[in-house]
């Protein structure tokens, strides 16, 4: 097959998508297909400026995919991200085209819609204002993005309900195919006994659940003064992070901001805790139960997948009550633990790149053998 992938966040290994979109495009490459890819500095306007990256991305994506297409003939055009929202509906008409396939990390419209859930100036004026613009502007693009594809890649049953709720695309149009996880993780040994900390990693955004790490861990922390608490990958300074806990904690939080492999740090946790409000898959929970951690997560991406009490525990989006004591008995009781580790690292077991990969390949094979690709109302285009 030949490929074209466009990526809407720089292609950098230290970043989490970044990292899963470069595994995606080397894995089918290793299986000899031609992949070109793509990243915001090739064909974005003004690209390094600091505002509108989400316009800027989705008009500079319209000439350059005409451009490609036009120098070389491709089987399938791939797009990580809804800013080709624009790019896809215009293109999509053309008489002869690939197949265009929405392979997301995250579903941008459920997103927006958890996104209005927990921001806190949600009831104010400018809060208002500010939802209206973004569904009159950035929701109409990303709902472009899959409204005019052929087909889309999700990575959580979540996202591919929603779509299939939306009525964006059939359900013999759309797969989810968890991405894999890295051998480092998949490769750690298991072990019983574990140290007395709890892990989280993740950029330090409200997505996240940050607010919940700091006001649920400073009441466990205090509870429990030779705890130890770990945030890898932040992407925030140490000093900024630590001021959000009270002083007398700090000496119990340890912050890694630039995010690097981790295994080993999260080998020794007893508990990894994971608050977020969306996630797409949710790769850093994976990570952390394939490290044999017992998690306390929440029912979104992965997390939503999970078995309640075999395999994490999980726990309401803004239930901080509930959060403390799931941590607090992961902590206490040995056998709950263990238990639920055990079954948590089970789960990802299977996870493994070559696999994934190999799924990805025949989940494409299977959309192309069509001669001629069709319009929702079943025109040629």
């Amino acid at each position: 097959m030949r490929i074209l992938t466009l990526s809407s966040c720089p292609l950098d290994p230290m970043l989490g998508s970044g990292k899963t979109r470069l595994r995606w495009s080397e894995g089918l490459r290793a299986l000899g297909h031609d992949v070109d890819v793509f990243e915001p500095r090739d064909f974005e306007w003004w690209h390094g400026a600091s505002r509108a990256i989400r316009f800027r991305q989705a008009l500079g994506a319209i000439g350059f995919l005409r451009d490609r297409l036009r120098e070389r003939r491709y089987d399938i055009v791939e797009f990580y991200g809804g800013e080709f929202g624009l790019a896809t509906k215009l293109l999509a008409r053309e008489r002869t085209r690939p197949l265009f396939i929405a392979h997301t990390d995250g579903f941008e419209l459920l997103a927006s819609e958890r996104e209005r859930a927990y921001d806190p100036h949600r009831y104010s004026v400018h809060g208002q204002l500010r939802r209206w613009y973004l569904q009159l502007t950035h929701d109409r693009i990303s709902h472009a993005a899959f409204a005019f594809a052929d087909a889309a890649v999700v990575g959580c049953q979540l996202d591919r309900e929603s779509i299939l709720e939306s009525k964006l695309l059939s359900s013999d149009r759309t797969a989810v195919i968890n991405p894999g996880i890295d051998t480092a993780y998949l490769s750690v040994p298991f072990s019983t006994p574990k140290e007395p900390r709890v892990a989280f990693t993740g950029t330090w955004l409200l997505r996240k659940g940050v607010n919940h790490v700091v006001s649920v861990m400073s009441e466990v922390l205090r509870e429990r003064p030779s705890l130890q608490l770990d945030l890898y990958g932040t992407g925030s300074t140490a000093e900024r992070i630590l001021g959000e806990f009270p002083s007398h904690l700090r000496q119990q939080i340890n912050v890694q901001s630039r995010f690097h492999e981790n295994s080993e740090g999260l080998s020794k946790a007893k508990v990894f805790f994971f608050p977020s409000q969306y996630e797409g898959f949710g790769m850093a929970l994976a990570e952390a139960m394939a490290c044999g951690c017992a998690p306390v997560t929440t029912p979104t991406g992965f997390g939503a997948e999970l078995r309640d009490g075999e395999e994490a525990l999980v726990c309401a989006f803004d239930d901080t009550s509930a959060m403390r004591k799931a941590v607090l008995a992961l902590l206490d009781d040995e056998r709950l633990r263990s238990r639920i580790a055990v079954a948590a690292r089970e789960r990802v077991r299977a996870l493994d790149w070559t696999g994934q990969i190999g799924r990805l390949e025949a989940t494409y094979r299977s959309w192309l053998p069509r001669s001629t690709i069709q319009n929702k109302k079943g025109a040629n285009v």
